[in-house]
């Protein structure tokens, strides 16, 4: 009984913590029920309650997810430990959220010329100026493990996800296991399926994982 109220006690709170940041303006994406459910029980399993911990975690996920969820492991790790390399170097901000929505932004027209308090600003990242395409693409970002209408899993989609979360929390630190860095040190990545960036002749190669070109 003494175990079940633990279990009982330490959900509720990881229930909380996540609904905390979902309210954040960080926040960058839109996740189905099934996504939720996903995200409570891997906090839950690695005994992570801890408000800022999980935005982060949140913020690296996302960004795992969405340049990556049709890659491998492996592939998934390598986003993961680009942004991590970047929190490293003084090129770039310290934090994993931080180094993710890097980039330029516009106030919303809901608070601009409006008398509202500074820390109740909405700010939208300027289109195709971050770091990351899919923050700054105009699209909006939902996590679809479920269909919300029927509840039917969709299981490529959760199983992408799932595997985000967790490599997000081995590469922050705050899991069970070690994520060692598969890209030697890499800080620049590109799809070379998709684009030909100007500035990959002045970076040094360093190789490709799935469909990614890793440079430094």
């Amino acid at each position: 009984m003494e175990k079940l109220m633990t279990r009982i006690v330490f959900g509720l709170m990881a229930l909380i913590v996540i609904l905390w940041i979902f309210d954040q303006k960080a926040q960058a994406a839109t996740l189905t029920t099934h996504a939720k459910t996903i995200l409570k029980i891997e906090l839950e399993e690695n005994n992570i309650n801890d408000k800022e911990q999980v935005k982060q975690i949140m913020c690296l996920a996302e960004n795992i997810y969405f340049e990556a969820r049709a890659e491998g492991e492996s592939g998934k790790a390598a986003v993961g430990n680009v942004v991590k390399n970047r929190i490293a170097d003084s090129r770039w901000p310290s934090t994993y959220c931080d180094v993710i929505y890097q980039g330029p932004t516009r106030e919303s027209w809901k608070t601009r010329g409006k008398d509202v308090a500074e820390q109740d600003r909405v700010f939208w990242p300027v289109k195709h100026r971050c770091q990351f395409s899919w923050y700054c693409d105009g699209k909006k970002d939902v996590v679809w493990a479920n269909y919300e209408k029927t509840g039917q899993v969709i299981e490529g989609n959760a199983r992408a996800w799932k595997d985000s979360i967790q490599l997000a929390i081995y590469i922050t630190g705050w899991g069970k296991l070690v994520i060692n860095d598969n890209t030697h040190g890499a800080v620049f990545y590109y799809n070379h399926n998709l684009v030909s960036p100007y500035w990959a002749g002045s970076k040094e190669y360093i190789g490709v994982l799935g469909n990614h070109t890793f440079m430094k």
